[in-house]
């Protein structure tokens, strides 16, 4: 089995729901809008529209807020948005996975029959 084949059963579970496709969608609107805020809006005070992503792809994203002050505060204003985006795509497939897996564990089976001769 090569990699691509791994990948794919892995991330299966995110898109062969409703439930998980949902979920990724409304991740991504929400980054759309943090996107679209921080390009075209201006505010005399900061913005809190980029914690809505990452509220809702906690609990994964939250790991985010255990980095050293360091690691961003001189980051060039491209890093730290590759950086929050990447950790958002991350932490959402992540989360879909799981959804994904615990709907299919939840949902009862069809019933089996005994093969006919």
């Amino acid at each position: 089995m090569n990699i691509s084949r791994r990948s794919r059963a892995l991330l299966a579970p995110a898109g062969d729901n409703w439930l998980s496709r949902v979920y990724l969608a409304v991740v991504v609107a929400a980054t759309g809008f943090v996107l679209y805020d921080a390009a075209f809006v201006s505010h005399p005070d900061a913005s809190l529209a980029a914690v809505v992503p990452w509220l809702l792809t906690a609990p994964l994203s939250l790991l985010y807020t255990l980095l050293p002050d360091d690691v961003l505060g001189g980051a060039p204003t491209g890093v730290s948005t590759a950086l929050y985006l990447a950790g958002i795509a991350v932490a959402a497939m992540a989360n879909a996975v799981f959804m994904g897996v615990a709907l299919r564990r939840i949902r009862p089976s069809a019933p089996r029959t005994a093969p006919s001769a």
